[in-house]
Formats: structure tokens, sequence, C-alpha cells
């Protein structure tokens, strides 16, 4: 059964529900919490028949939980009204941020979410990134020779190292050291 607000547009009591099951999903991902998948239904405080219609299975609630927390960062980004230079480096440092504050929900999202929908978030936060690299570069405050995926390289391998002892620190001086190298000397 596919995802009903992927063919119609949801009415808004079956819109709240399903923020609501979300919105449940996100915090016991990121708690690291085991749950029944009937269960998010309880937590959401609506029907395990509304749960199904809108998730039949607990990958596709986690694709949405996924798909949700993505945008969220990127439209923080590209909604910002700070220079371009400072909002990329809003955007690096709320990035690792997140990482380190979700590390469970982005440990869990890694096991359910399918490969399609980790690469449409992946291209999204790419756009992303190259929209505020170009902008700041314009904008004269990042070096024109930096491309912007030797920024995208930087936040992934920051990601790739999560769970390191120490890695929240090292994690943001990375960030910070990254930034002063970004800009114009």
């Amino acid at each position: 059964m596919p995802d009903e607000s992927a063919t119609r547009p949801l009415r808004a009591d079956a819109r709240r529900n399903r923020e609501a099951i979300i919105a449940a999903a996100r915090e016991v991902f990121d708690g690291d919490a085991q749950l029944r998948f009937d269960d998010f239904a309880a937590r959401a405080g609506v029907g395990v028949g509304t749960l199904y219609r809108h998730f039949p299975t607990r990958e596709a609630l986690a694709a949405a939980v996924y798909a949700g927390e993505v945008t969220a960062l990127c439209d923080r980004a590209r909604e910002s009204s700070l220079p371009a230079g400072d909002r990329l480096d809003a955007f690096v440092r709320g990035f690792v941020d997140y990482i380190v504050t979700h590390a469970a929900l982005a440990r869990t999202l890694a096991t359910l979410v399918d490969s399609a929908t980790q690469t449409t978030g992946g291209d999204e936060v790419e756009r992303t990134v190259v929209a505020l690299v170009e902008q700041a570069q314009a904008a004269g405050a990042v070096r024109p020779d930096v491309p912007p995926g030797a920024v995208l390289a930087v936040l992934h391998g920051i990601g790739a190292s999560a769970g390191r002892p120490g890695w929240p620190a090292e994690a943001r001086s990375v960030a910070e050291i990254v930034l002063r190298g970004l800009r114009p000397e």
C-alpha cells in the first residue's frame, strides 16, 4: 500500500495524525529504543489502523523521519536571512551539531532506510551545500578555488567518524578548521 500522502493531499486531521506518528518515531529512534511497530501508534496517540494507513512498515516510517530531518536541515539553510558566508557557516555547524546531538537517530535510520531514500536525502544535502558554497563564493566570503564537493567530503567524513571516543569535540573542531580554511586570505 503506497503512502497516501504521495497520491493526494491529506485532510487536516490525517496530516496531524501523520505528523504525530513521525514525531513519536523520531523520539523513539533518537532514543535508540526498541519498540514493536504497532506500539508507535499508541506513542503517537492514534489507532493502529491509522499507523498502517500512513506507514505500512517500520522502514516506511523511518524513511519519512529521515526525509523530514534532511528537509528541515536544508530548509533552515535555504530560508536563512544571514549573509551568504554566514549561512554556509551556520549550515556546517548545524550539520555537525545535528549529527552529534542525534547520533542514535542517525544509526537507527541508517539501518532502516533504503538506499534510494538515502540517495534522495544525500542529493538534497548536496544541492544545498553546492548552492551555499557558490553563493558564498559570489559574495567573496569563500575562496573561489574551493569545490563544493570538498565541503561535502568533510561533512561525510565527520559523519563517518561518529562514535569514536571524544568524537563530538573532534567533529566540532574539524568543522571550525574547515570553515577557517574556506575564507579568502
